[in-house]
């Protein structure tokens, strides 16, 4: 059984092919979804929105990472000592009830 990806991988992947596949360059410009789908086989959920931005000699993009704030719900989730997933990395967390430290 082969290992999961990291976001990275999939990221690189993706570039990879946009770079020597024209046509699939063009698909995930304007379906990202459906393209991300057919290159590497995720369903992403209705409520995830994936924008695919092309840098050109005059443009460039920089993306940031999920902040690290947490909202309403995550702070709800930290205060009964539930189990806290960093929104980026994909890792789960969990509060020590006792010691208040954030363990992996």
């Amino acid at each position: 059984m082969e290992a999961t990806k990291t976001h990275e991988e999939m990221r690189a992947e993706l570039i990879d092919k946009a770079a020597q596949d024209e046509r699939f360059r063009a698909r995930l410009l304007d379906e990202p979804k459906a393209a991300i789908n057919e290159a590497l086989g995720i369903d992403l959920p209705d409520s995830v929105t994936v924008h695919v931005h092309e840098d050109t000699a005059t443009t460039a993009h920089l993306v940031l990472p999920p902040s690290a704030a947490l909202g309403e719900a995550e702070l709800a989730g930290v205060a009964a000592g539930h189990i806290v997933k960093d929104p980026y990395q994909g890792r789960v967390k969990h509060l020590h009830r006792d010691t208040g430290e954030i363990h992996s």
